[in-house]
């Protein structure tokens, strides 16, 4: 992640360290950046969110299953759509340097 992710997160989750800490809210915004990556698109998340552990393996092969909860996976998702407008504004801004 790059330091502009990490102030968008600790902005979005009103700081890094709050609820289960700074090392598992990490932990979700990198997956959620992974799932942001390859689904992109709110409705594509919503439909990995929605479906068994099996399918989402293979929608998404990047996440590391081993360590997610429900709870964990699930915050990963709702993350990963509030992170959607920042990938395209970076997508953007790559093509435009391109």
């Amino acid at each position: 992640m790059t330091q502009t992710d990490i102030d968008f997160f600790d902005n979005l989750l009103g700081g890094l360290d709050v609820g289960f800490g700074r090392a598992y809210n990490i932990f979700c915004c990198e997956e959620a950046v992974k799932i942001a990556n390859i689904l992109r698109t709110k409705d594509r998340i919503l439909e990995y969110h929605k479906a068994s552990t099996e399918l989402q393996k293979v929608m998404v092969t990047d996440v590391n299953y081993n360590d997610h909860s429900g709870n964990t996976l699930s915050m990963s998702c709702h993350i990963a759509i509030k992170y959607l407008p920042i990938m395209i504004r970076d997508d953007k801004i790559n093509d435009i340097l391109d």
